[in-house]
Formats: structure tokens, C-alpha cells, sequence
């Protein structure tokens, strides 16, 4: 008498070997994700600059910034313009 493996999964059943099947990918940031963590290190770097010299920071949604100072303030479309008005106002960002 043989005996054969009555235990089947179910029509429509999930997989049961977990979401990521692929053994072959790396499991290391790549160099999109290390420039953006570099980049995120510069601006909460300027923000922090800004922030020691009086100014508060709202960081947008959209990459934007807005940067108040005295009931003034300034709109930044992204970090290069905020970082030129950083320089305009003598907070240096190295």
C-alpha cells in the first residue's frame, strides 16, 4: 500500500512562501536611496542652520519650503532656492 499526500491547498489559496521570492535581489540601499538619504541629511541640515538663526522652517508636501522670520516670509520652490536664500541671509550651509 502506497501512501500519498492528501493535504492540498485550497482553489485561491495564497502563497504560502511569503510576499518576496526572489533570493537572487540584494538586501542593500541602492545609490537612489543613498543620494536621497545624503540629500535629506543636507536639508534637515540647512533647516537646523535656519532654525539656530532665528528663522522657522515649514517644509511643503511638494519639496517646498517656507521660511519665516519677523511676521516675514519667504516661499523656497525646493532645496536649491532655499539654499541661496540661506546664503543671501549669511546662514552658510556646508
Amino acid at each position: 500500500m502506497t501512501h500519498t499526500n492528501t493535504m492540498r491547498k485550497a482553489v485561491g489559496a495564497s502563497n504560502t512562501n511569503g510576499q518576496h521570492t526572489n533570493t537572487n535581489g540584494a538586501n542593500f540601499r541602492t545609490g537612489g536611496a543613498i543620494n536621497q538619504a545624503l540629500d535629506s541629511k543636507a536639508i534637515a541640515t540647512q533647516i537646523a542652520r535656519l532654525t539656530l538663526a532665528g528663522h522657522t522652517v515649514h517644509k511643503g508636501i511638494d519639496g517646498d519650503f517656507l521660511v519665516c522670520k519677523y511676521g516675514l516670509s519667504r516661499w523656497c520652490q525646493d532645496f536649491a532656492e532655499l539654499a541661496v536664500f540661506a546664503l543671501k541671509l549669511g546662514v552658510h550651509h556646508e
